[in-house]
C-alpha cells in the first residue's frame, strides 16, 4: 500500500522517463536553444513552437525561475504513422525537447522524453495496435538518435561560433 505523502523518491522511473535522452552543452543558453532547434530541423522535424518558460512565468506570475525553453517539434513520418494507428494519438504529439540551465552546474541541459514511448507505456493506442506502436517507437528512436548524435557531434563547433 502506498503512502499518500510519498514524494515518489522511492519509485523507479517509468520506462519512458528511464529511456529519456539527456546531454549537457558547454555554450551560452541563448545560443543553445537555436542550435538544438536547428539540429532537429536538419533531421526533418518541423518547429511547431519555441517557448521560453522562464519568460512566460516571469511575465505572468512575476516570479523568476531558471532559464528553460521548450522546443515543440513534429516529424511528418511520426505524425502520419501515429494518426494511421488512431487519430486520437495526435493529442499525444508533438515531440518536445527541453533546453534548460540549473544553478547546480555551468552547462546547458538538453532533455527529451519520447511522446511515442509515452503512447506505448500509457496504453493510449488501441489494444490491437501493439506491433504498429512498436514500429512507431522504433522509428522515433532512430530519428531522435540522429538528432542527439548531431547535437553532441556539432556542439563544440557551434560553441566556437
Amino acid at each position: 500500500m502506498s503512502d499518500a505523502t510519498d514524494s515518489g523518491a522511492n519509485r523507479l522511473p517509468a520506462p519512458t522517463a528511464e529511456e529519456a535522452l539527456h546531454t549537457t552543452l558547454e555554450m551560452d543558453f541563448e545560443d543553445a536553444v537555436p542550435f538544438v532547434q536547428l539540429e532537429h530541423e536538419l533531421a526533418d522535424f518541423e518547429t511547431v513552437q519555441v517557448t521560453h518558460l522562464d519568460r512566460m512565468i516571469e511575465g505572468m506570475l512575476g516570479e523568476e525561475v531558471e532559464r528553460t525553453a521548450l522546443l515543440v517539434m513534429c516529424h511528418p513520418e511520426i505524425a502520419r504513422d501515429a494518426i494511421a494507428i488512431d487519430q486520437s494519438l495526435a493529442g499525444m504529439l508533438p515531440c518536445t525537447t527541453a533546453v534548460y540551465e540549473t544553478d547546480a552546474d555551468d552547462g546547458v541541459h538538453v532533455y527529451h522524453v519520447s511522446a511515442t514511448k509515452a503512447i506505448r507505456d500509457l496504453g493510449c493506442a488501441p489494444a490491437d495496435a501493439d506491433g504498429e506502436v512498436d514500429e512507431l517507437v522504433a522509428k522515433t528512436g532512430e530519428l531522435m538518435e540522429e538528432v542527439w548524435a548531431n547535437i553532441e557531434a556539432h556542439a563544440d563547433q557551434a560553441a566556437d561560433c
